[in-house]
């Protein structure tokens, strides 16, 4: 419900008039369309408010929850592979608990506007896909049976560039630009996809393997250059209390990327070169994750409490969080 007050105290004086024909419907004049400034006064007690409205959020908050209940069981019921998000981030059980198909009392997404989120990051990613013509490769397909892992990474430039498209909140954008890193996810998302373009390149493009996008086009491939594309598409409730907030901080992310000479401020690029930090950490994780999911995998054992790769940090958004018997923090 609007609340004339508090939008006031807010500075939105400019939908003042609004706020008065919304809380006073006895008082309400509309302007024809083509500008000519007469109105139409409507009689007062003629207007009926209709309570029962068709479009219910309620309605639709459900519907949204079924819908990803659905989408994500059926994802559940017919994964027998990991994937790269998997190994960067998710928890070794996570990853377990689906191989192995366990049953949960639901799988829709706990928090129902990532749904929404999800939209807005597919329509960034089309965005910059659909209107570039430099790259030459896009939608590389990955599937690897022999470890279980089937990942699909967003584009190549020739043999050595891998190029990744990521979406984020304007918060997470301003942390970026301020320190010219990666966010950690989408880093280690990038050394997996490296890891198997260098390490398992002959099964990614055997033809009898079949996959839903494109297989690598060249018979091999040396990753010495990272690129992060990043695209700002939203603020989130708790980065601002109002609108005009909202406004400061995106001027304030502007004038750091020096907005003018970037026609897209609310994007940015981040380039990194593989070949100047020691990539063994990295790809001694990568190795060792994948391994130690299969390991269980194979014996249908779950990781141990204590294991290595369990990630506590994952539990709230977690699938299988109420058959999970680690014990965490419950919220």
């Amino acid at each position: 419900m609007f609340n004339k007050q508090s939008m006031e105290a807010n500075n939105l004086s400019e939908f003042n008039g609004v706020l008065d024909a919304i809380q006073d419907s006895n008082n309400i004049s509309a302007t024809l369309a083509g500008d000519t400034g007469q109105k139409i006064e409507v009689e007062e007690n003629k207007i009926e408010v209709v309570r029962g409205v068709p479009f219910d959020l309620n309605v639709f908050a459900q519907e949204v929850y079924d819908k990803s209940h659905y989408k994500n069981k059926g994802h559940a019921d017919n994964a027998v592979n990991m994937n790269a998000y998997d190994i960067a981030v998710n928890c070794s059980r996570q990853i377990v608990y689906k191989l192995l198909k366990t049953p949960v009392p639901s799988f829709a997404d706990k928090w129902l506007p990532i749904v929404f989120r999800a939209q807005l990051g597919k329509a960034c990613h089309d965005f910059v896909q659909l209107q570039s013509d430099q790259f030459t490769e896009a939608e590389v397909s990955l599937k690897i049976p022999s470890i279980r892992l089937s990942v699909r990474l967003d584009n190549l430039i020739g043999y050595n560039v891998l190029v990744e498209i990521k979406s984020c909140t304007y918060s997470d954008y301003q942390r970026i630009i301020r320190n010219q890193k990666p966010r950690r996810d989408d880093f280690m998302q990038s050394m997996v996809y490296k890891h198997v373009l260098e390490n398992h390149l002959a099964e990614a493009k055997d033809p009898t393997i079949k996959v839903r996008s494109n297989k690598p086009a060249l018979d091999e491939y040396k990753i010495d250059t990272i690129q992060f594309i990043y695209l700002a598409h939203d603020i989130t409730a708790s980065d601002v209390e109002d609108v005009s907030e909202a406004l400061m901080l995106i001027a304030k992310i502007k004038k750091q990327l020096k907005s003018k000479n970037n026609p897209f401020f609310f994007m940015t690029s981040l380039v990194v070169d593989t070949n100047a930090f020691d990539q063994a950490p990295f790809m001694n994780f990568i190795k060792g994750k994948i391994e130690s999911i299969n390991s269980h995998f194979e014996a249908r054992k779950l990781p141990a409490a204590d294991d290595e790769y369990i990630v506590k940090s994952k539990c709230f958004f977690c699938r299988y969080y109420s058959v999970c018997d680690i014990p965490v923090k419950r919220r």
